[in-house]
């Protein structure tokens, strides 16, 4: 119950800051005025999470927060990214600005571009999802503390680890989609598009998983880094120079994610992963624009796509988690979580 008071106080404080973005500094002069009056905001969304202990509610705060809103915040000081567009309703600016979610743009080049993807309500779309992930999370830990898994380690535990990973980012987005479609009648990007249909890298990344991430980073560091490479270098190298800028930024903030979740040092592993998947995603489009390279049957490169993604995984994202036990750390941290569910379900859940 004290963590849940922790989770109230943090949330309270970090709305009335957003209240104070959206009365005082959204109506400054942009470009220095409103980025000096940001700063300070930027500066406790990264210090809000510290004040949780539980696991669970300190990654979900600190990825809002310290990663998604400050972006959002710093955007919004030249008048871009998606707060500009709804700072005259103070419930869209708040909802945008806390949650990992984004309005559909009207713009037809800005709707998400895969035919595939699912029209259906949004409550019949991700509840079915949620209730899944939520089933499958505690299954999962029990089997990374089976002896089998703690034998084969290196082996079990990163196909376990994209289990649990995958469930908690799921019930995080569902948990912030479902309120801001709700209340808000808004109409949001999808967050994830069946990412295991990825036939690439770059299909994989920016356009099928954790979409709340490519959708912040394109304008906030690729359309800015594209234009100053651009300037130096062709187009064709500055948009290859650009994607490699976003993956960087990105593996620093999944590093600074990394040290809210487990308290341990930096290994720069993550970062080091992304840039990796940076530069074969790049190498990929030079090779597919540049050179030629002729297209692979569809099976062919979505087989290559993920077992790219899991040799690279297993190398240099896992390993971080293995050696701090993040599966232990997890799992009691769940536990303690459900301390005050009643003893019947608690049976059933252990």
């Amino acid at each position: 119950m004290s963590d849940l008071n922790a989770v109230a106080r943090v949330w309270i404080s970090a709305i009335a800051a957003l209240i104070y973005v959206y009365t005082v500094v959204s109506r400054l002069p942009k470009n220095l005025p409103r980025l000096i009056a940001t700063l300070p905001i930027v500066y406790l969304f990264l210090l809000l999470p510290w004040q949780i202990s539980s696991v669970h509610f300190r990654g979900g705060t600190a990825f809002c927060l310290a990663w998604m809103s400050n972006f959002k915040l710093l955007l919004l000081c030249f008048d871009s990214g998606p707060l500009p567009l709804h700072r005259h309703s103070l419930r869209r600016f708040l909802a945008l600005a806390a949650l990992p979610v984004d309005a559909k743009q009207s713009d037809p080049r800005q709707v998400h571009p895969h035919p595939e993807n699912d029209r259906r309500p949004l409550l019949s779309r991700t509840l079915p999802r949620f209730a899944l992930a939520c089933a499958l999370i505690v299954p999962s830990l029990k089997a990374c503390a089976s002896d089998f898994a703690q034998r084969h380690r290196a082996a079990v535990l990163p196909v376990l680890y994209t289990l649990v990973l995958f469930c908690n980012l799921e019930v995080l987005l569902v948990a912030s989609a479902v309120p801001a479609r709700l209340l808000l009648a808004l109409e949001l990007q999808p967050q994830v598009d069946q990412p295991y249909r990825a036939t690439s890298l770059a299909d994989f990344w920016g356009r099928r998983w954790n979409l709340a991430v490519p959708t912040i980073l394109r304008p906030a560091v690729y359309c800015p880094a594209r234009w100053a490479w651009s300037r130096l270098v062709g187009s064709s190298t500055a948009r290859l120079a650009a994607m490699l800028t976003a993956f960087l930024v990105s593996g620093l903030m999944h590093e600074l994610m990394l040290y809210y979740l487990t308290l341990e040092p930096p290994t720069w592993e993550w970062a080091a992963f992304f840039v990796l998947q940076g530069f074969l995603a790049s190498g990929e489009l030079y090779f597919k624009s540049v050179v030629g390279f002729p297209e692979l049957p569809r099976l062919v490169s979505l087989l290559m796509t993920m077992a790219v993604l899991y040799v690279t995984a297993a190398w240099l994202f896992y390993p971080p988690l293995i050696r701090a036990s993040f599966d232990v750390i997890f799992a009691t941290d769940l536990r303690s979580a459900m301390d005050g569910l009643p003893t019947s379900l608690l049976q059933v859940l252990s």
